[in-house]
C-alpha cells in the first residue's frame, strides 16, 4: 500500500463540506494535511486551542477511508478569519491520526463480528508451527489443525497457512500463522485492539524477546453483505510496503517464556482477562523501542510494578496501629481533628504496604527458587534500593547517598523490575513458577544476563543508603 493518499475529507456530521488533502505515513503513525478547514471548534482567531479527538471520513480514488482518534496538530488561518461557514482555501489544517480504516465509513461505535490479523514473530512463538523458516521443495508438508480457544461469547483461533512460491528454478514453501476472532455479541474496534490484538502482540513480543508488530488486520462488520455485492471487510491501519521483517527462526524446542501447546486452552483466556485489568504493567514491559532517560524509564516501570501489586492484591481495610495513634492524640487533647487525621494517614502509609513491600511480594510470589536464581540471594536489598530510588526520583527529596544517580543502580533496578513484572504476569496467567520456571529461565539469554549482572551490588547499595539497617557486605 502506498504511503501517501490524496482525496477529499469531511466530518460525519457535515458530509457536504469536503476539503482536499493528503494522508501520509509518518514515523509515529499517519498525518492528514488539509488545504481548507473542517468545521470543528478549533479555538477561533485567537489561536489554536486543544480540541477533542474527531472522526474524519474521506475518499481517495473512490476508496472510502475512516480516520479515528484524530487530534488537531496545527491550524493556520488566512486573512479572512471571519469566514467560518465554508471550506476556505485560505485555511490549512494538520491532523495526527490515531487509527486508519480502509474500505468503509465507520464510527467508534461500529461493531464487528469477525477479525483476522497476523503478528510478526507469531510463526516463531506458536508451538504447532513446524517449518521454522522457508523450505525448498516441501511438497509433502501439511499444516497442523487450527487451535480453537474459547472466549466469552466467541472463539480465538490460531492456525498455520502454507504459502507456496513457484519460481523458474526454485520452489519454496513458508508458513503464515493467522489469528482469527469471532464473537456473537460483536466488538468495537477499540475493544478488539485493547482486549485481543494488543495483549496477543505483547505476549508474542515477550515470547520472542523483541519488538513485534501487528499487520494485515481485517475486520468484518456485523452486517457484512454490501448491497448487491459479496461480503465486505475493512483493512485497519494497513502496513505500507513489505510485511515486517520476521525474527530469526528459533529451534524446534519451545521458547522459554511460552506456554506449552497443551496449556494454550487455559493460558490464553486467562492472559486476555489479566491484560484487561493490568494494561499499564503490560504496556511497561512489552518489548519495544523506547525513548527517554534511565530515570524516566525506571519511574514508569516501578510505578507499573506498584500498579500490578495493587491489582493482584486487595488493599487492607483496617489499620489498627494508625487507629490507636489517633485515639491517643485525641485523649491528649493538644491536637485538633484535622491534625489527628493527618497523623492517622501518615501512620497508615508508614506501617502499611510500602513500595518496598510491594516489590518484595511480587518477587517472592515467583517462588524461592526463582528469587535465588534471579537475585542471587539479594532480593530484599533489591526491593529496598529500588523503592528508595523511585521515591527519590519521584518525590524529589534530598538523598545524600546519591544512589538514585548511580547509572548501574538505575539500570539494574530497571531491568530486574521489568523481569519481575513480566514473570508475575505470565505466572498469574498460568505459566508454571518455582523450579519449573527456573529451568525455563536457564534457556532465556536475557534472563541469564540479569541473573549474572555485575553492575549493581544490592547489599552494598543498601548499606550505602542505610548503614544501620543493612550491614556491610562481606
Amino acid at each position: 500500500m502506498s504511503s501517501e493518499h490524496h482525496g477529499a475529507w469531511w466530518t460525519p456530521d457535515a458530509p457536504d463540506l469536503r476539503v482536499p488533502g493528503s494522508l501520509t505515513r509518518a514515523e509515529d503513525g499517519w498525518r492528514l494535511s488539509l488545504i481548507g478547514a473542517l468545521m470543528v471548534n478549533s479555538g477561533g482567531w485567537d489561536g489554536l486551542h486543544l480540541v477533542p479527538p474527531h472522526t474524519i471520513w474521506g475518499s481517495c480514488h473512490g476508496v472510502p477511508y475512516t480516520l479515528l482518534q484524530c487530534f488537531l496538530d496545527d491550524d493556520v488561518q488566512g486573512p479572512n478569519h471571519s469566514v467560518t461557514h465554508s471550506a476556505s482555501d485560505q485555511w490549512t489544517m494538520t491532523w495526527r491520526v490515531g487509527q486508519l480504516v480502509r474500505g468503509g465509513e465507520i464510527t467508534e461505535a461500529t461493531r464487528f463480528s469477525e477479525a483476522q490479523f497476523e503478528i510478526s514473530g507469531l510463526p516463531t512463538w506458536w508451538p504447532p508451527s513446524g517449518l521454522r523458516g522457508p523450505q525448498a521443495r516441501s511438497e509433502s508438508y501439511t499444516p497442523p489443525d487450527d487451535v480453537n480457544i474459547p472466549m466469552d461469547e466467541g472463539t480465538l483461533s490460531i492456525g498455520v497457512r502454507k504459502n507456496r512460491h513457484f519460481g523458474r528454478r526454485v520452489r519454496s514453501l513458508h508458513e503464515r500463522v493467522l489469528a482469527k476472532v469471532d464473537k456473537s455479541s460483536g466488538f468495537t474496534l477499540d475493544q478488539l485492539v485493547k482486549e485481543i490484538v494488543g495483549p496477543m502482540r505483547a505476549l508474542v513480543a515477550i515470547g520472542v524477546n523483541e519488538p513485534v508488530s501487528v499487520f494485515n488486520l481485517r475486520v468484518v462488520p456485523e452486517d457484512p453483505l454490501a448491497e448487491g455485492g459479496p461480503p465486505r471487510s475493512f483493512a485497519v491501519d494497513p502496513h505500507d510496503g513489505e510485511e515486517p521483517e520476521e525474527p530469526a527462526p528459533a529451534m524446534h524446542t519451545p521458547l522459554p517464556l511460552s506456554p506449552s501447546l497443551d496449556g494454550m486452552q487455559s493460558f490464553i483466556p486467562a492472559w486476555l482477562k489479566l491484560a484487561r485489568s493490568c494494561s499499564v504493567p503490560l504496556d511497561a514491559v512489552e518489548p519495544r523501542r523506547r525513548s527517554g532517560s534511565l530515570q524516566l524509564q525506571l519511574l514508569d516501570v516501578v510505578n507499573a510494578a506498584e500498579t500490578l501489586h495493587r491489582t493482584l492484591h486487595e488493599e487492607p481495610t483496617e489499620h489498627p496501629l494508625a487507629k490507636r495513634v489517633r485515639e491517643t492524640l485525641k485523649d491528649a487533647g493538644d491536637f485538633n481533628s484535622a491534625e489527628r487525621r493527618d497523623v492517622h494517614d501518615a501512620v497508615k502509609v508508614f506501617v502499611g504496604i510500602t513500595l518496598e513491600k510491594r516489590l518484595l511480594a511480587l518477587a517472592e510470589e515467583l517462588g524461592a527458587e526463582v528469587c535465588e536464581w534471579l537475585f542471587n540471594g539479594a532480593v530484599r536489598p533489591w526491593a529496598f534500593v529500588t523503592a528508595r530510588i523511585r521515591n527519590a526520583l519521584s518525590h524529589g527529596f534530598t538523598a545524600p547517598d546519591g544512589v538514585h544517580e548511580d547509572p548501574g543502580a538505575l539500570a539494574g533496578a530497571l531491568y530486574l523490575t521489568e523481569a519481575v513484572i513480566t514473570l508475575r504476569l505470565l505466572t498469574e496467567a498460568g505459566l508454571p513458577s518455582s523450579t519449573t520456571l527456573t529451568s525455563q529461565l536457564d534457556r532465556h539469554p536475557r534472563m541469564r544476563s540479569l541473573a549474572k549482572q555485575s553492575i549493581a551490588d544490592w547489599p552494598a547499595l543498601a548499606h550505602r543508603i542505610k548503614p544501620n539497617q543493612w550491614p556491610q557486605p562481606a
